[in-house]
């Protein structure tokens, strides 16, 4: 399959294209100003100056639309970059108003055009680390810029659906632009360009599942349900002959599973049958793999062979297991949550099931296994209050241009309707969402040893009469367990790879709580509800400082308030350096962090003991 998508020498063709390009340029920047210039004292954000060696097309964007110029210096190949942004972004957040320029060492400034930035940038790091050229990175760049310029070909629409259900797959496949601090967010290394249209939410597809007839023994289960993962499946998929289970799988997925020797065997000796597409439609949602079905009371969360942005999406054995260990632990628990955070949920993941031929190649036998595992995620049925839409937190925080318009429809519905002042309304709508969000996941996580990762793709937003009424926190894979909170005795029945992956130091919970909610969350979120306003962004900041003070008078104790101070006094924010680890080829959970500015402290917002 052609999986490289080659933009390099060739020019532009399309505005899609041109867009594609030109966001990428945008993230590329965002990325490495954040990861590596930021810190290491290479960016310059400042008013004019040395303007008789700057480009003609610069000082004319600055005199025609203001703003500030961008310089980034890039020591290693003795190489400058040079842009305009609309004002200085404490936190990395910037708007861009021209393209980017390069000046390399005795030549003249030049536009940058296709993916030379990203060539400029990645031969800049390589040299920085002594290390050869990331020719994978370069390629999932590539890819990413293909699967924009498909998604530009459909317009996003500016309002959600009255009906939950619409709006819900809207939000869930019209992230055109997706990451904006990631170097390649819309890579799918494994799809052709027909699986990209035919696969990817973006494109606004659906599709009936693939099943495979099992044999009951070589079905592998676990179910908190009252009925078995099987049984539960079974109410949407074909009708199979005594002794075997309907196994659904993701069509791209039977291709892949097909192709396995031990699946092919099975096929020739009647072990397994191969039912082909039966059913209704699922849909895609945000992350490709996982599917919904309205009326279906689960999502069904697939395995599927390909690498999306950092990983292959397999759900591993020990993937599987540790998802349901999250249910068994939470579940004592959601009454008590439930009580005290009325307007938040959690999308439980009870069931799971694969297949297992148990051959004695262990290592065939466990792409089998990986292959097939399949996980039940909890559905809205039964949760969603009436008249509330669910809408996906990165539709209206991370979606670039189209979720600024949506998040902007949003507050101007309720600002004509309530006679209310734009900002006073957008500072309503902020504090109501950092309650529903905010509050939860620290109590979860102070209270409990429980680390929730609330970024904006694991988050869902109830919209009620355009206001945030409740919120969703969902993928039990991003779940971990405080170690000093948990010992082994208390994860028996999994195993010590399950064990593993779920435990993380509190230190290691606090960074990553507070990169998805600070940083990857409430940075983008503040950035779409009060775009090109400075003022109005500290505002907002200073109402997530007076939120973490109501958090810890009404929930806190010394361990929290220790946590809190240091961020009400200023200490910066742990931000994920995507681009860095993407360079490196780390694994996620070897991921490295820099520190972004913490704006909340500016606003004033006082210590709570």
């Amino acid at each position: 399959m052609n999986t490289h998508f080659n933009l390099q020498h060739r020019p532009v063709t399309s505005t899609a294209e041109l867009k594609a390009v030109q966001r990428s340029q945008e993230t590329l920047l965002n990325c490495y100003c954040r990861e590596v210039a930021a810190p290491n004292g290479e960016l310059a954000v400042s008013p004019i100056f040395a303007q008789n060696e700057w480009p003609m097309s610069v000082k004319l964007i600055l005199q025609q639309k203001g703003g500030l110029t961008m310089e980034i210096l890039l020591p290693h190949t003795a190489e400058r970059l040079l842009t305009v942004v609309a004002f200085h972004s404490a936190t990395g957040n910037y708007r861009y108003r021209s393209p980017v320029f390069h000046k390399a060492p005795n030549k003249p400034w030049a536009l940058l055009e296709d993916d030379k930035l990203a060539s400029v940038l990645l031969r800049e790091l390589s040299q920085k680390y002594d290390l050869p050229p990331n020719t994978e990175l370069m390629e999932q760049i590539h890819n990413s810029v293909n699967m924009t310029r498909l998604a530009l070909s459909l317009p996003v629409n500016e309002s959600f659906s009255d009906d939950p259900a619409e709006a819900y797959i809207d939000s869930e496949q019209s992230l055109t632009f997706g990451h904006p601090f990631h170097p390649a967010p819309k890579s799918r290394q494994g799809f052709s360009e027909e699986n990209l249209i035919r696969y990817s939410p973006e494109m606004r597809t659906r599709f009936r599942l693939h099943y495979f007839a099992i044999r009951k023994e070589d079905i592998r289960q676990e179910s908190l349900l009252p009925e078995s993962c099987p049984e539960a499946v079974a109410r949407t998929s074909p009708a199979v002959e005594p002794g075997f289970v309907a196994m659904p799988t993701h069509p791209w997925q039977a291709d892949y599973l097909l192709g396995l020797p031990l699946v092919k065997q099975a096929l020739e000796s009647g072990r397994m049958r191969y039912l082909g597409e039966q059913g209704q439609d699922f849909y895609p949602t945000s992350s490709i793999r996982t599917l919904y079905q309205p009326n279906n009371p689960y999502f069904y969360k697939f395995s599927l062979n390909i690498r999306i942005t950092n990983c292959v999406r397999k759900n591993a054995w020990y993937e599987l297991e540790s998802a349901m260990q999250v249910t068994r632990i939470l579940r004592p628990l959601l009454n008590q949550l439930y009580n005290s955070f009325d307007g938040m949920r959690v999308l439980e993941e009870p069931a799971f099931m694969s297949v297992d031929m148990g051959d004695p190649d262990s290592e065939a036998n466990k792409k089998v296994i990986e292959g097939f595992g399949m996980i039940l995620r909890q559905s809205f049925d039964g949760i969603l209050l009436p008249q509330t839409k669910p809408i996906l937190a990165g539709a209206l925080f991370g979606n670039h241009i189209y979720s600024e318009q949506r998040l902007k429809n949003l507050v101007e519905n309720i600002a004509t309707r309530e006679a209310m002042p734009l900002n006073v309304v957008i500072e309503q709508w902020f504090t109501k969402y950092l309650k529903l969000i905010l509050h939860p996941v620290l109590h979860c996580y102070f209270t409990h040893g429980l680390i929730f990762e609330p970024h904006l793709q694991n988050v869902v937003i109830g919209i009620q009469e355009d206001w945030p009424r409740q919120t969703f926190l969902r993928d039990f894979e991003g779940v971990k367990l405080v170690r000093e909170r948990y010992h082994a005795d208390q994860l028996q029945g999994i195993s010590e790879r399950a064990r593993d992956s779920l435990w993380y130091s509190s230190e290691q919970g606090w960074n990553r709580i507070s990169y998805c909610l600070f940083v990857n969350n409430f940075c983008e979120a503040i950035s779409q509800l009060a775009p090109d306003q400075p003022a109005l962004q500290q505002r907002l900041w200073q109402l997530v400082g007076h939120s973490l003070q109501e958090y810890q008078v009404h929930y806190g104790d010394t361990v929290s308030a220790r946590r809190i101070n240091t961020l009400l006094a200023g200490q910066p924010f742990p931000a994920k350096t995507n681009m860095i680890n993407r360079f490196f080829k780390r694994a996620d959970r070897d991921a490295s962090y820099v520190p972004v500015t913490n704006p909340i402290a500016l606003g004033g917002a006082a210590a709570w003991n």
